[in-house]
């Protein structure tokens, strides 16, 4: 059964046409640099990570010229699931996958070092032991724990885009120069005999 096409309000199809305009005029000759830019503006305006066909679409209907093909698109994708999504959360009763599991564990774990943390703080003792108190400094410190965590991903995810350009303009390099390399090496070995 086909899923129904995706529908969006006047004012998200228009920031959504813009942020592909904005991104396109920002980074006229780089696609992923294009790619993050919109799929960062796209999330702004509708807090959801859409599919490939969906961005594609949407840059063809801003007029925008360029065509990223769907795998760069899909890399922009990943990159944008790792900084703005958050995985889901099982609902209580529901059996876990595989893949829920290893996410409890880790919420699990997360949890637990972030309680050793609050405990291990000289103001984590309220001594008036007001329970609403601790509830909302404990909410506050989750929060803040949260915020720096989404940083991390952010700088993560600009550090491993940076590497990958390192990495096409090392084999680049490599490409070029790694022949000329050889010749030079081959006519000062027979000059040396």
């Amino acid at each position: 059964m086909a899923r129904s096409a995706l529908k969006f309000d006047d004012a998200t199809h228009a920031a959504l046409l813009a942020a592909a305009r904005d991104a396109d005029a920002a980074h006229p000759h780089n696609n992923p640099a294009f790619l993050d830019a919109f799929l960062a503006d796209a999330w702004q305006a509708a807090h959801r990570i859409y599919g490939a066909q969906t961005y594609l679409r949407f840059v063809a209907q801003a007029g925008v010229t360029r065509r990223p093909s769907a795998g760069t698109v899909q890399k922009a994708i990943v990159r944008a699931r790792a900084i703005y999504e958050v995985p889901a959360v099982p609902t209580f009763g529901s059996s876990l996958s595989v893949g829920q599991s290893i996410w409890a564990q880790k919420l699990e774990q997360n949890l637990a070092r972030a309680m050793t943390l609050l405990d291990a703080t000289p103001d984590a003792r309220n001594p008036a032991g007001n329970g609403t108190t601790d509830a909302a400094d404990a909410i506050r410190r989750v929060q803040h724990l949260e915020r720096e965590n989404l940083e991390l991903r952010a700088r993560l995810a600009q550090m491993t885009v940076a590497a990958a350009y390192a990495r096409e303009a090392l084999g680049e390099t490599l490409t070029v120069f790694a022949p000329q390399a050889m010749q030079h090496a081959g006519s000062q070995g027979r000059q040396g005999v």
